[in-house]
């Protein structure tokens, strides 16, 4: 499983209620309004300096666009970003409704597809095993013609984007898989789906885990970027070069940081513009440190 090394990023942050958790509040006295009560629990004492202490969504939603717009701007690139960033119960995005193609992100979702079609993990013949193995773990595109061409092509794509409640989600007219265009918040739902028990069960679940934690050294990066000590990442990532937009490149992570825990992140990054990989990735790796940032504020 992919594992976060230590880094010694300077981590943005400002007082919140985990913050003054910390260093010392008691959970038996809280304050409010200038009258004290004795004997108030540690989770209602948490949930009251979470009222106090906590941004709102539209304040995080304001830092978090301020601060990638002015990295942006920094770069002296022509990359459009787009975010979806959720801890517990806190949903943040940025520019959101844009649409990008998703390169080999999408093959999350045939993920999903294929553990659907046979049921159960354990049902998954040999054949097509060793296929989401490679499309998963080595983005392997011809690995991903092959199953997606066995599940029904565009028709079953379709498909799949109603099922899953994709509802931003288009597949080329052509059937290209590579240049299905997607915005983030429906690339979250797809990393939920995959990770997460509901529409899979816990052994379908543990399959994705196992491939989107066992990603090759060259497609780690992106999303792994803002993944703090010791927590695992499970990830899929997608890159190319679409004459649709002129020569210039869409670079896309995806991914769960701290999964195995009770408090993880699940973060969308799309971006369209850059010049070429080089250039690309840096910038999605810093816009999901800011995106990470920002939602540690919650």
């Amino acid at each position: 499983m992919m594992i976060r090394k230590s880094s010694d990023t300077t981590r943005y942050s400002r007082l919140n209620r985990r913050k003054v958790l910390s260093i010392g509040v008691p959970a038996a006295l809280v304050v409010v309004g200038g009258a004290s009560f004795a004997g108030v629990g540690a989770n209602a004492a948490e949930s009251v300096l979470h009222n106090w202490f906590s941004p709102s969504r539209e304040e995080l939603e304001a830092e978090l666009a301020a601060r990638v717009e002015e990295y942006l701007a920094s770069t002296g690139t022509r990359v459009e970003a787009s975010i979806a960033v959720e801890r517990d119960d806190m949903h943040l995005d940025y520019n959101g409704d844009q649409l990008h193609i998703t390169a080999s992100i999408v093959k999350m979702e045939i993920l999903a597809m294929i553990q659907q079609y046979w049921g159960s993990a354990d049902a998954i013949p040999a054949g097509h095993r060793e296929l989401l193995e490679r499309m998963i773990t080595q983005s392997h595109n011809d690995s991903t013609t092959e199953l997606f061409n066995f599940l029904g092509r565009k028709d079953a794509l379709d498909a799949a984007h109603e099922r899953y409640g994709l509802a931003n989600t288009v597949s080329d007219p052509d059937g290209r898989w590579g240049l299905t265009e997607t915005i983030a918040a429906d690339q979250l739902i797809l990393a939920d789906l995959n990770l997460f028990e509901g529409a899979l069960d816990a052994e379908q679940v543990e399959l994705g885990r196992e491939l989107m934690g066992g990603v090759s050294e060259a497609q780690a990066w992106g999303v792994s970027a803002a993944a703090k000590e010791g927590e695992s990442v499970w990830l899929k990532n997608g890159w190319d070069v679409e004459s649709q937009l002129g020569g210039l490149w869409v670079v896309n992570s995806i991914g769960v940081l701290g999964g195995e825990g009770d408090d993880p992140v699940k973060m969308a990054i799309l971006t369209s513009g850059a010049v070429d990989d080089v250039e690309g990735v840096p910038i999605v790796e810093r816009i999901a440190e800011i995106a990470r940032e920002v939602i540690d504020e919650a």
